[in-house]
């Protein structure tokens, strides 16, 4: 899968996150995508209680937030197998991302290997 940088990590998870929580490694100013893949299952809707939120995520929606800002959580799967795809950015990584092109456009490079 190709999705062109829009993110850095991926984290895969059957069923969902019940417990209301805040994704405190993500950079806050980007958004996280939630994408549920699979078929037939009930439950596991998405939770945002700041907002007063219950979002049902059907297969082939994706769903973004700011998971570092909001506290989320998802409902129980009641029934059948959900497999969930989280896409997001690490403030760490993303840190380190300008160190890492001064370093990498400082260096002079040859093609002549």
């Amino acid at each position: 899968l190709d999705f062109h940088g829009a993110f850095l990590c991926v984290a895969v998870k059957e069923g969902s996150s019940e417990i209301l929580h805040l994704d405190w490694q993500d950079d806050p100013n980007v958004f996280a995508w939630i994408a549920p893949v699979g078929k037939g299952w009930t439950g596991g809707d998405f939770c945002l209680p700041q907002l007063g939120l219950r979002v049902p995520i059907l297969p082939g929606q994706v769903v973004g937030a700011l998971t570092r800002r909001l506290i989320h959580a998802s409902s129980v799967v009641t029934s059948g197998r959900r497999i969930v795809l989280t896409c997001f950015s690490d403030r760490g990584t993303l840190k380190k991302a300008d160190q890492w092109e001064e370093k990498v456009l400082e260096r002079e490079w040859r093609l002549d290997l």
